[in-house]
This record gives structure tokens, C-alpha cells and sequence, in this order.
């Protein structure tokens, strides 16, 4: 009899661990994303660019994975993977696991591309993590080429419609929407061409292949300051810093001021706390002395580009209508 008490007690004993074991977890989670979501990050993470090296967003992505690096405690992995004005490399982050270690560098070709009905991967296939950079976009050229200013590229361009080749990253992307803003806004027509990354690009340009750039101070900084390249025109609302003779958008009356946005995303399916501690390491990687360095090196601390989580979420659905209604006319 006492051995048939003693059974009874070790098993309801064993009944309780067992209930307080089922209770500790949030509801509906597997242990391995409880474990993966409570100890985040344990190992390297990759962020993907949809983009060629020595470009803004190449730069930009190594600029913050420097710093997410040291906050993390993880290494961060920039892999290139450019193509299609970036749906390559978001297909293959929304093929991962949603787990946070593979993460990819958005940009503003991604509200374009889903406009356009070319991306697949739209807000319920990939969430944001956070907005970083508004950059702002540049009309440049050769310092010694066949232009004086904006009004004599603007003049020979009605002149020659569709003689005049100019250079962006990517194809039917945020670039090439750009130039067709100019266009519409200039009763001008270019002949546009694509290219993977801004180093390609801006090496066609100084070897006489392509006449004009569309592209931001940043990756030709070292030819702006060295006067083999010049800037015609940028679309902004306020003058450059550093560049203040040259003319602006807005001054100009023409309706263009759009700046390349930077930040990141990750699987739609992510667990909150993952996205969470994401947004958290990011805020305070930006705001890092050595990034803030960068941020000023590249001219691209003229606009503020923070966006949280649920604010570049919200950015990229009004960019959608926005580029739609563009596209459409």
C-alpha cells in the first residue's frame, strides 16, 4: 500500500512539471523558434543587395553591418546578388527561413517594381525592419563633355529626342522612373540605359560611352570632388551641401524631388521580438559616431530617412499607389 502511495505522488508530481513546462512558451510557437526568438541572434547573418559592389546600396549596407556587427555580437555577412533592379535578390530572402538571419537591403526600386506588377514579393511576402537613408538623386556628367548646365543638356535633348543616353542602375526601376519624371516634366526624351551597379556605371560614363548619370553624390563623390565628373542638377528642395551652385529641382519648377530610401526587410513571417530586436539594433546603428562619419563623407545626411517598422511599411504602400498612378500615365 505505502508503495502504491509513493507511485501516485512521483506521478503527479512529474503531471505538474510537465503542465508548468507546457505553460512557460508562448502559445502555438515550436520549441526551436522559442529558443531561436528568446536567444536572437546566436550565429552569422546575411544581408542580401540587389546590387553590384561600389554602388550606394553596396555602401550603404556595409556601412550598417559594421556597426550591427559590434551591437549584435554576430558576424554580418553582405552578399551581392544583383539583377532585375533588385527582385532577384528579394526572391531569394523570401525564400528563407523566417528566422532573421537572412535579411535584404530594400531600396526604392521595390515599391516600383511591385507598381509595376513585376515583383511578386510585395508586404505579404516581406516586412520591414526599418528605413535608414532618403537619399538624394543627381543628374551628373562628364566635366570636359558636351554640356555646359542643365539648360544646354535640356535644350540639345529637345534637339535630339532620344539621341542622348543616360545611365541608371537597374531597369524599370527607381532610377529610370526618375528620368522619366524629368522627362514629362522637361518635354525631353532620353535614351535610357541600364546598368547592375553605379562603379559600371560611372566607368561608361568618364570612358565616353553614355552621356549623363542618373545617380546620387555618393558613389561618384571621389569624381565630383575631383572635377572629372560634374553635377547638372538635383532633385531636392533645399540646396546641397557642398554643392551649392548647383541649380535644384524645385527652383527650377520641376516637379521631381523622389530620393532613393534605403532600409531593410525580412520574411514576412518573422516573429515580432526577431523584427523587434532588429529595428532596435539598426536605430542605434545609424546613430553611430563611425556611421554618422559615413552618412556625412556621402552627402547623405541632408535628408532625415529614419522610418521605423511600421512607418516603412506604411511608406512603401503609399509609394506603391504613388508609382502606380505614374506608371500608368
Amino acid at each position: 500500500m505505502k508503495l502504491k502511495r509513493i507511485s501516485f505522488l512521483s506521478l503527479a508530481i512529474a503531471l505538474v512539471f510537465f503542465l508548468q513546462a507546457c505553460n512557460s512558451s508562448p502559445q502555438g510557437a515550436s520549441s526551436e523558434e522559442k529558443k531561436s526568438s528568446g536567444n536572437f541572434p546566436e550565429r552569422q547573418i546575411e544581408i542580401i543587395v540587389g546590387f553590384g559592389a561600389g554602388g550606394g546600396s553596396d555602401n550603404f549596407a556595409r556601412a550598417i553591418a559594421k556597426e550591427l556587427k559590434d551591437i549584435l555580437g554576430v558576424n554580418i555577412n553582405v552578399v551581392n546578388m544583383p539583377g532585375a533592379a533588385g527582385i532577384n535578390s528579394a526572391d531569394h530572402v523570401a525564400r528563407q527561413p523566417a528566422d532573421g538571419y537572412t535579411i535584404w537591403s530594400a531600396t526604392s526600386n521595390h515599391p516600383v517594381n511591385i507598381a509595376a506588377g513585376v515583383e511578386k514579393n510585395d508586404l505579404s511576402k516581406l516586412t520591414s525592419v526599418g528605413r535608414v537613408q532618403n537619399d538624394t538623386m543627381t543628374l551628373q556628367v562628364k566635366s570636359d563633355g558636351k554640356f555646359k548646365d542643365i539648360d544646354d543638356l535640356i535644350a540639345k535633348a529637345k534637339e535630339k529626342p532620344g539621341e542622348i543616353t543616360i545611365g541608371g542602375t537597374g531597369s524599370a526601376g527607381f532610377d529610370e522612373l526618375v528620368v522619366k519624371q524629368f522627362e514629362k516634366a522637361t518635354g525631353t526624351k532620353f535614351n535610357y540605359i541600364s546598368f547592375e551597379g553605379s562603379g559600371e556605371m560611372t566607368a561608361a560614363l568618364l570612358g565616353g560611352h553614355i552621356d549623363v548619370i542618373a545617380e546620387e553624390p555618393g558613389p561618384s563623390i571621389a569624381q565630383l570632388e575631383s572635377g572629372d565628373i560634374k553635377m547638372l542638377i538635383a532633385f531636392t528642395e533645399e540646396k546641397m551641401e557642398g554643392f551649392e551652385d548647383v541649380p535644384i529641382s524645385t527652383e527650377m519648377g520641376i516637379d521631381v524631388t523622389d530620393g532613393q530610401g534605403r532600409g531593410f526587410m525580412v520574411h514576412k513571417d518573422t516573429p515580432p521580438e526577431i523584427i523587434s530586436a532588429l529595428e532596435k539594433a539598426l536605430e542605434e546603428a545609424k546613430n553611430r559616431p563611425d556611421y554618422k562619419e559615413y552618412e556625412k563623407a556621402n552627402y547623405l545626411h541632408l535628408r532625415d530617412g529614419w522610418l521605423n517598422s511600421e512607418e516603412y511599411n506604411a511608406e512603401f504602400e503609399k509609394l506603391i499607389d504613388t508609382y502606380g498612378s505614374l506608371l500608368k500615365e
